[in-house]
């Protein structure tokens, strides 16, 4: 039976947490299409959301603003009546968001898995879950405890438009000619994924080219660097290794909304733990994700998770924006060869699946 409830989800921060969160959101208005699903987002995550078919409404938590933003942002979401809130970031501010909200139902996180006294501020709770287990599989929980049948697959519901494949074409065009590449590579396209958030997480630049060589060389694709301004040094070392400019850059070239384009035209993608990796899952490219500072346990990106790559250093991972003193030696540790022999298999099994379905 269809329920006409009003449903607030809380996560304000991260991209990759907010991607991972989207199929709860597509599940919900999947089994309850009269729901109406409010979500509260920092501005960071928000265009995820603003034109999602499963989100009715965004409310924007200006971080920056300080005590008076939150203030405005709490207002703004106890104008409103929900007859349910979903608390999926663990933490107090999401917590005091929850209670603040006048929601009816608050549901949490279990309290041996939130922090900072999350927990005080809701009335239900989800079953524990395991430290390092899948977080994807953390915000599903919550359809459980709505009492949804689970979707298997996961949908995103993160699809790029028209104009914005339109938009990526030019692009690439323009950058073929003026690089004097192929416009129609036989290998087709890869996407590489330079950076994150976290300087500890970047996979470093010689690495990055050579994989750039042998991938021309073996696949006869070209290879397309996406990324926000950060990554704009990372990406000008890597076409300086290079002997010629044999790849596409379009770091900082791209709006958030813009990766689902780019991700939909490659075969699949390399990169390091970040938010763009997960928009490359959420719109079905397999990926070889690299892991050194952080847990591919937690966030390994859906649908790849045998393709990780993760570091053998004995402290990796340390959770640490910032290597401490060591050089990052848990991503220098990952070579190329392992990075290429991941690609034959994503290679070989999607051929294999190919010929199954042919």
């Amino acid at each position: 039976m269809s329920k006409s409830l009003s449903v607030l989800i809380v996560l304000h921060g991260a991209i990759g947490d907010v991607t991972r969160a989207l199929p709860l959101a597509v599940r919900i208005k999947h089994f309850w299409p009269e729901s109406r699903i409010t979500w509260g987002v920092e501005p960071i995550s928000a265009p995820l959301l603003l034109e999602h078919p499963a989100v009715d409404e965004v409310v924007v938590f200006k971080r920056g603003g300080g005590l008076s933003a939150f203030r405005e942002y709490v207002s703004e979401l106890r104008s409103k009546t929900f007859d349910i809130v979903l608390d999926l970031q663990r933490h107090f501010k999401s917590g005091a968001t929850s209670l603040l909200s006048g929601g009816k139902r608050r549901i949490g996180f279990n309290r041996g898995n939130a922090k900072e006294f999350n927990w005080l501020f809701n009335n239900e709770h989800i079953e524990p879950v395991e430290h390092f287990s899948p977080k994807i599989e953390y915000y599903q929980r919550f359809g459980d405890l709505l009492g949804l049948e689970r979707m298997s697959p996961l949908e995103f519901g993160l699809e790029p438009k028209a104009s914005q494949i339109e938009k990526i074409q030019e692009l690439i065009t323009e950058q073929q000619k003026e690089r004097r590449l192929s416009e129609d590579p036989p290998g087709g396209f890869v996407g590489l994924i330079l950076g994150s958030t976290w300087p500890s997480r970047f996979w470093p630049a010689e690495r990055y080219a050579q994989l750039v060589r042998d991938i021309e060389a073996t696949y006869s694709a070209q290879c397309i660097m996406v990324g926000s301004r950060s990554e704009e040094q990372s990406a000008a070392q890597i076409e300086e290794l290079l002997e010629k400019p044999s790849l596409l850059n379009l770091v900082s070239k791209t709006s958030l909304l813009d990766l689902t384009a780019v991700f939909r035209l490659c075969r699949f993608a390399v990169g390091s733990d970040s938010g763009p990796m997960h928009i490359a899952a959420a719109v079905g490219r397999p990926i070889v994700s690299l892991w050194g500072s952080t847990s591919h346990e937690r966030s390994a990106p859906y649908g790849s998770e045998e393709f990780v790559l993760s570091s053998p250093i004995g402290c990796s991972p340390c959770f640490r924006k910032e290597c401490p003193g060591l050089g990052t030696l848990c991503m220098e540790d990952l070579p190329v060869a392992a990075v290429l022999a991941q690609v034959e298999r994503i290679l070989s099994s999607r051929l294999q699946k190919t010929e199954s379905t042919g």
